[in-house]
């Protein structure tokens, strides 16, 4: 026997709950609720994005219907929230996959939806994983940091190292490495104590590898002595 949806309510979080996820302290954002009555007495709850409910408002479906019907022109919606989300955040700047799925869960976004936006987005060209790790490793060893480093913040984004093209022959080579090295160090004084200790574990930090990092110690040691 199908169901018939006969009403249905909308109802938004509290604001201490969407507080507490704007201050950091809740992992995921609250969500807003359908409920739907149906013909037969009983009551099912939909639950969406804050974001999604706003739109279903201005989007109701018209009722009574059939509950297939009802649950996926609340989909589309939800898709369709999904894929503007993905666009206004790649409109900031790039992403990695895996950081625009890992934020669409934390919003409340269903499998169903994340999978629709990031398949769109993908094939839209918004979202380039290739385009985003070519970028992001330039751009980070621009500013000094080493390939652990550089790999542990791809990781930390959902990067999946393997399936970079080329990695990591195309982007990394010790002679670049080394002058990455050594000039990060130009820019800083000699320690008066343990100088070649600090010197790499300063580079150590920065994800250099030990070996890089002795060589532009000693280099930088042997700079400031002659």
């Amino acid at each position: 026997m199908s169901c018939i949806v006969v009403g249905a309510s909308v109802v938004f979080p509290d604001k201490k709950a969407a507080s507490s996820f704007l201050s950091g302290r809740s992992l995921k954002k609250p969500c807003a609720q359908i409920h739907c009555e149906l013909e037969d007495g009983h009551e099912r709850i939909i639950w969406i994005p804050v974001r999604v409910a706003r739109l279903y408002l201005k989007n109701c479906p018209v009722l009574p219907c059939e509950w297939d019907e009802y649950r996926a022109t609340v989909l589309v919606l939800e898709r369709r929230c999904a894929l503007t989300m993905v666009i206004e955040m790649l409109s900031r700047r790039d992403h990695a996959t895996g950081e625009v799925r890992d934020k669409l869960e934390r919003y409340g976004f269903s499998l169903s939806a994340i999978d629709y936006a990031i398949d769109r987005a993908t094939s839209l060209h918004y979202l380039n994983e290739r385009r985003f790790c070519v970028y992001f490793i330039e751009e980070r060893k621009r500013r000094g940091w080493g390939q652990r480093k550089i790999e542990n913040e791809l990781k930390r984004r959902h990067v999946s190292i393997d399936e970079i093209p080329g990695y990591p022959e195309e982007y990394f080579a010790v002679e670049d490495d080394l002058e990455r090295a050594t000039a990060l160090l130009s820019k800083r004084s000699v320690p008066e104590t343990r100088s070649f200790e600090k010197l790499v574990r300063f580079l150590m930090g920065k994800g250099y590898s030990y070996a890089i990092a002795a060589d532009a110690a000693k280099a930088r040691i042997d700079d400031e002595i002659n």
